[in-house]
């Protein structure tokens, strides 16, 4: 019964072990996947991270690595991140347990966060502590993406000599990586810098350093906007030719509808800036059928803006309200998209705490439930061991009646009144012959099939009459020995009274089942105080205790009729 219990409480912990590490062992592959693609396709990853639902129930761990993946590939995606604050906390879990690869990320992310929201002083410096971390690691491409994002920090400051060095320590670090793409914005990113510094044949040293890379590991996003780049390179420079054929030639690259609006837009500027009115107005009439199924509000804004200023200048003032009325109409829509998605956010980031809430306190009352189960089965088992133990000790109980019955029997055969001896003297006493009798009158077989019973009628018939008289029995003894027994008990002094009852039951040839009879103890403990005479008396383990009476006291003991069984 004991095993049975063990083995199905060791069955149920085994099954929801098993259970969870399934479940921890999904999540783990999942994670993995979007760690694979995140790079190349983080959009891919976006949707693989969609697949775990209630992502905060998760473990610790598991959780703070969902959210940077989250973050990196929300990043990658164009997606605004400022509002993942969380991503703090992640940094400092990564770095109180020493893990430098992840710390190193969650620290550029910090730093990605810090300059979306213009803190480029609190930005550069977290920069710069994740730098620490990655110089500790591998990762060569993250070396680049640090240097990057602080060369942009300066770009958008206009310190333009300080964002040229970063750019290109990025440039070497991407190349290193075999991050091509990487370099080739790098390229374009210092050939933007040069040109602003009027640096133009250095700046297109560079584009076109990008646009070889581009042709070369056949990159087509890159390679269209390279040359869209170097397009608009060359109008500012007032090159209508190149800018014109560069940017006719971006548009075999590509087959985004966008895309083609915006090549479509550079083409109208193109065209204003040259005076051809009829072919700017034809080129943002194509870009508006491009962006008809498809409406960007910023590009068209742009489009509108640049139409009106081309109307006013041809002094067809009527058309350039109108184009200036729907710039207005696109930038309300811009003012409201940004208003709706701060709103969003803020909304999103309340649901997010109300569902993490949630979430939380399922938690706890799963695990009271939990708790409750395993109390009530602690208690079950702690019941079921009682019994069980309680069961163990009546069976005991039970046979030791049973010996006892059985030794009663063979006593009251053996008994002979007209005898004189000690022992006869003692059973008399004891009523053997009454008490052997009654037993034999009240247990039949099927009495003695039910162990209450038998306990029961055995204590009633054998200890419910009056106790022994030891006092008179001594008293008897003593008359018949010339006081053996009041010697015994000068010799034992450091004897107790039941001790010293055993001595006397030993001295006349009682056996452990007699005496316990005699005495109401169990079989068990008459064993036990034997021990504990013998210690006192000095008598080595499992020593003969009447053989040490008769050999080292000055008392003799009486004569028996029968060899000592002891």
């Amino acid at each position: 019964m004991k095993k049975a219990l063990i083995d199905s409480i060791f069955l149920i912990f085994l099954l929801f072990g098993i259970s969870c590490q399934k479940q921890s062992i999904k999540i783990e592959s999942i994670l993995q996947n979007v760690e694979t693609v995140i790079e190349q396709h983080p959009d891919s990853a976006l949707i693989l991270l969609e697949e775990i639902t209630n992502p905060q129930s998760l473990k610790k761990s598991s959780y703070y690595w969902y959210c940077l993946l989250q973050i990196q590939a929300k990043d990658k995606s164009y997606q605004d991140i400022t509002s993942d604050t969380l991503i703090f906390s992640i940094q400092k879990y990564y770095d109180n347990n020493n893990d430098l690869e992840r710390a190193a990320l969650a620290s550029f992310y910090c730093g990605r966060i810090l300059q979306g929201k213009k803190q480029y002083d609190k930005a550069i410096e977290t920069y710069l502590d994740a730098e620490k971390y990655s110089e500790q690691t591998n990762n060569t491409n993250l070396k680049g993406l640090l240097q990057s994002s602080i060369g942009s920090i300066y770009y958008e400051q206009l310190i333009f000599n300080k964002a040229i060095v970063h750019y290109r320590q990025a440039e070497n670090f991407f190349h290193s990586a075999e991050n091509y793409k990487n370099e080739i914005i790098m390229n374009n990113s210092i050939g933007n810098c040069l040109l602003i510094q009027e640096e133009t044949d250095s700046a297109f040293i560079y584009y076109y350093q990008a646009l070889a890379l581009a042709d070369k590991y056949k990159f087509k996003h890159e390679q269209a906007g390279v040359r869209e780049g170097l397009g608009v390179a060359y109008r500012e420079i007032e090159d209508w030719t190149n800018a014109e054929k560069f940017i006719k030639e971006a548009w075999i690259f590509t087959k985004d509808s966008l895309e083609k609006a915006q090549l479509s837009y550079n083409l109208a500027c193109l065209f204003e800036q040259m005076g051809k009115k009829d072919s700017a107005i034809h080129y943002i009439q194509k870009s508006l059928t491009f962006i008809a199924d498809n409406m960007d509000n910023y590009l068209a804004a742009n489009i509108y803006e640049t139409w009106s200023a081309i109307e006013e200048r041809a002094q067809n003032y009527q058309s350039a309200l109108d184009k200036y009325k729907l710039y207005s109409d696109y930038v309300a829509l811009i003012f409201d998209e940004n208003r709706n998605r701060s709103v969003i956010e803020v909304e999103n980031k309340y649901n997010y705490q109300l569902i993490e809430n949630k979430n939380k306190q399922l938690l706890i009352e799963r695990q009271k439930a939990l708790l409750f189960s395993l109390l009530l089965l602690l208690v079950l088992v702690v019941f079921i061991l009682i019994l069980y133990q309680r069961s163990i000790q009546n069976e005991r109980k039970l046979k030791e009646t049973e010996q006892k019955v059985s030794q009663m029997k063979k006593l009251a055969r053996n008994f002979n009144e007209k005898e004189k001896s000690y022992r006869n003297i003692l059973l008399r006493h004891f009523d053997i012959l009454k008490k052997a009798a009654l037993l034999e009158g009240y247990l039949n077989e099927d009495e003695k099939k039910k162990g209450k019973q038998l306990l029961r009628k055995f204590n009633e018939v054998v200890y419910g009459e009056k106790n022994l008289n030891w006092n008179l029995l001594y008293e008897t003894l003593n008359k018949l020995t010339s006081d053996f027994f009041v010697q015994l008990k000068n010799e034992l002094p450091q004897l107790d009274e039941l001790e010293f009852r055993i001595c006397c039951l030993l001295a006349v040839d009682f056996n452990n089942t007699e005496i316990a009879i005699i005495l109401n103890y169990s079989i068990n403990t008459i064993n036990i105080k034997r021990s504990a005479i013998r210690k006192k008396l000095g008598i080595k383990a499992f020593g003969n205790i009447r053989d040490f009476l008769n050999t080292t006291l000055k008392t003799k003991l009486p004569q028996l009729n029968r060899n000592s069984s002891q």
